[in-house]
């Protein structure tokens, strides 16, 4: 099917096979602007074009990627991308981790420089020169041009790592379907653990990989001998799920089942669908509960669901005082993933006997364990 896009996307492979940087950024900004006021269908469509294209990408033309990325954004489906750009991420990390490798080998102590935009083009020549020099002096047999696409291939992930791995976090932030497909890749969330240190966006990455979907949790609170069975959907940290939580068991539209203060209404939006805009500092989110796990393992607000310990095969947290006041301006880590906590029931009392039963004692070691005098 031929679409208004069309010429511009010819123009951008032809300025990809002359190798030409200077007209393919003109192709790519003409495409940009193209598109601006695309459909949801138009921009799938535009997606499912540019997905073909992405395997034998390398360096600067690797931001044709981020078109992809920013159609997935606007409302277009990254189902087309989930057989490549997993892959073409994957290939990006693993080579800059032979770069880092390369690099503290042969660069006699000097440690890998920084990336910051612009592309210095004099320090990118000296990279491809050690990395060049350290394949020839490893006696590596392949052919003249295998070697010289691998040195390529090795020296611009510098660069252009962040730009695979930018779509790839626009994906699975929206697009729960996206989400499912990768569940089974253990070896990005590796890669991007692995280069969480070096680079944001990998920190990002690997976080979205310990997103726990249709996940059961039982919430117990020994005040009260109560319990309650939620399924959580796309929370991205335990900020989050704080908030949500706290607006499950307590806010009186929903039952009012917790005798404490409920969360602001403006604190749930920011934890869910709210504009990303900027968080008003003089009215942060307040905990209402501490968490802890069922072994007794206190729940930082910082960490994620995924670090919560089962009990039995179950995540299971249980409700203690907060004991002072403690607030966040975060509403959620990822924008574009709305999470989802539904309040499946509330277990029975001899069940919930049952939980608390088997839970260890919590160990109270966080800042706001005493009670404030």
């Amino acid at each position: 099917m031929t679409t208004r896009f069309d010429h511009q996307l010819a123009e951008i492979r032809a300025a990809m096979q002359q190798g030409s940087d200077r007209h393919f950024f003109q192709a790519l900004r003409a495409l940009a602007s193209d598109t601006e006021d695309l459909s949801d269908e138009e921009s799938t469509t535009l997606v499912q074009k540019i997905a073909p294209m992405l395997p034998g990408l390398v360096g600067t033309f690797a931001k044709l990627a981020i078109v992809a990325g920013a159609m997935v954004e606007r409302g277009a489906s990254p189902m087309s991308l989930a057989e490549v750009l997993p892959e073409r991420v994957l290939m990006t990390m693993a080579s800059y981790l032979t770069l880092e490798r390369i690099w503290d080998r042969a660069a006699q102590g000097r440690p890998l420089p920084e990336f910051t935009p612009p592309l210095d083009q004099m320090l990118l020549h000296e990279i491809e020169e050690t990395v060049a020099v350290y394949v020839r002096r490893s006696g590596q047999s392949e052919q003249a041009e295998q070697s010289g696409r691998r040195i390529a291939q090795i020296a611009y992930s510098w660069f252009s790592l962040e730009d695979w791995i930018n779509p790839l976090i626009s994906a699975m932030t929206s697009s729960r379907e996206f989400r499912d497909a990768m569940a089974w890749r253990e070896d990005i969330a590796d890669g991007a653990g692995r280069l969480k240190h070096r680079s944001e966006r990998a920190y990002w990455l690997h976080g979205l990989c310990l997103v726990r979907d249709d996940e059961p949790l039982i919430v117990l609170d020994p005040t009260t001998g109560r319990g309650f069975r939620l399924t959580m959907s796309g929370v991205g940290d335990n900020y989050q799920l704080h908030t949500l939580l706290a607006d499950r068991l307590i806010r009186p539209e929903h039952g009012g089942l917790l005798d404490t203060q409920p969360p602001e209404p403006a604190w749930v939006e920011a934890a869910t669908t709210a504009s990303p805009g900027p968080f008003d500092v003089t009215n942060p989110i307040m905990r209402r509960f501490r968490l802890f796990d069922g072994h007794g393992g206190y729940v930082y607000p910082e960490g994620r669901p995924a670090d919560i310990e089962p009990l039995d095969g179950v995540r299971v947290l249980v409700l203690h005082p907060p004991n002072g006041n403690y607030g966040w301006s975060n509403g959620r880590a990822y924008a574009s993933m709305v999470p989802t906590l539904t309040l499946d029931r509330e277990i029975e009392p001899a069940e919930a006997a049952q939980w608390l039963s088997r839970i260890a004692p919590a160990r109270e070691t966080d800042m706001m364990a005493r009670s404030p005098r």
